[in-house]
């Protein structure tokens, strides 16, 4: 027998382990090809044991056997014949294990049930020594050149049977990557949360890797890089349309669509007050010092508009368009709406810091009262007639039909300063 130093490293190499456990052999693997190989070897060889012995560190398994009875044998690797068979890559013959200075300690040989072994390597298409193909004799034996051949051929049938079964177990588990994949576009493409999506993957991460090889979990790791950019980017992407669709994107206030219909939400419980809210001869801002200051100046008015309105339980702002606002002042009386109008008609005709102008405007603001079972939009057209009764009377102030402010704009209504 060929001196092997140490058979326990041999065993233990890892790349051997990870090729081994890329073929998911535990125990009985339950193949009729495998069964019939052993049984052929038993009946060939008229041998009372043959097996396809596997081997980790101390431990052999049989994925098919006869004679053995069981699955798995615990036996240290100095005394394995499988070990040393994975250790040189070579048949190994013992005649008399009995007699032989490290076999003889074996447990199956000190209990009487081996006496005699012939082993042949099996070795994988990728060239790693699984294990070997061997057959047990319970008495002193010599084998016979033609012994060793009948293993080689099994050998060869038995690498194409673990091929076979590797490559279908890959298949397997590409197959149940795919369908990760798919739930995971599914829930993007029908705009499941985020989280929801996320958590997909990670439980399928968590079924998948423990049989993934390196390759497939190279793949795994792509896969999900890949399907949580495309859940982020889209989630991402739904959050912006949804802004776009629902704010203005000078000012960032609700746009006229999503106000009508927040503004008819808002009222629909309590009812309320609509406030219209006009600058004052914006043109002649757009004229004077032109289009990127007026935008400027909406921007900031929308600021303070929002700002003036934060002490206002519910209060809804938007843009309707142009140089026209409108803010939905639910539960609130008529007293109080009138108060909060007037408020912010002293408020927006403070000086404004534009770029390197200063500019001071004023605003006409329409109030209408409602209940909750006016259409919004009604409100809305009474809100704006009233503000045109507040321009008609000399704008910076606050008209409801009837109730007129009679605060003053501090100086005239529009004023830019170089």
């Amino acid at each position: 027998m060929q001196q092997v130093e140490s058979p326990r490293d041999a065993v233990a190499d890892p790349a051997r382990l990870a090729a081994l456990a890329s073929y998911r052999l535990g125990g009985h693997a339950g193949n009729d090809d495998l069964d019939a190989v052993v049984a052929y070897m038993a009946r060939a060889l008229d041998a009372p044991i043959a097996v396809i012995n596997l081997v980790g560190p101390d431990l052999q398994c049989f994925p098919a056997e006869i004679g053995v009875g069981l699955p798995f044998t615990e036996v240290p690797d100095e005394l394995s014949f499988c070990a040393y068979v994975v250790a040189t890559g070579k048949p190994l013959e013992v005649r008399d294990a009995l007699a032989h200075p490290v076999f003889a300690a074996n447990p199956a040989v000190a209990a009487g049930a081996v006496r005699a072994y012939l082993g042949v390597p099996l070795v994988d298409e990728d060239g790693f020594v699984l294990g070997s193909l061997g057959v047990f004799d319970d008495d002193v034996r010599s084998f016979l050149g033609e012994d060793v051949e009948v293993l080689q051929v099994q050998v060869r049938l038995v690498r194409s049977v673990l091929s076979l079964r590797r490559q279908v177990a890959a298949h397997r588990w590409d197959a149940r990557l795919l369908a990760l994949q798919n739930r995971a576009l599914e829930g993007v493409a029908t705009g499941d949360p985020l989280d929801d999506v996320l958590d997909l993957v990670a439980a399928a991460v968590r079924e998948l890797a423990p049989d993934a090889e390196p390759q497939q979990r190279l793949a795994l790791d792509d896969t999900v890089a890949r399907l949580s950019t495309i859940a982020t980017e889209a989630d991402a992407w739904r959050r912006a349309l949804t802004r776009t669709a629902r704010q203005d994107p000078l000012t960032g206030l609700a746009n006229r669509g999503h106000l009508l219909a927040t503004g008819q939400e808002a009222l629909a419980d309590r009812g309320g007050a609509v406030l219209f809210v006009d600058v004052d001869r914006f043109k002649e801002v757009n004229d004077r010092a032109g289009h990127a200051v007026g935008d400027q100046l909406l921007t900031r008015l929308a600021q303070r508009l929002e700002a003036g309105l934060v002490e206002v339980p519910d209060a809804v702002v938007g843009r309707l368009g142009g140089d026209e606002f409108a803010a939905v002042l639910p539960g609130l009386s008529r007293d109080d709406a009138a108060a909060v109008g007037r408020r912010l008609v002293a408020e927006l005709a403070d000086e404004i810091e534009v770029g390197r102008r200063m500019v001071r405007v004023s605003v006409s603001i329409g109030l209408a009262m409602t209940g909750p079972t006016t259409a919004f939009a009604e409100v809305l057209a009474e809100a704006d007639l009233a503000m045109y009764g507040a321009k008609a009377r000399g704008r910076g102030l606050l008209h409801a039909g009837g109730l007129d402010d009679e605060l003053p704009v501090p100086r005239p209504s529009t004023t830019v300063v170089p």
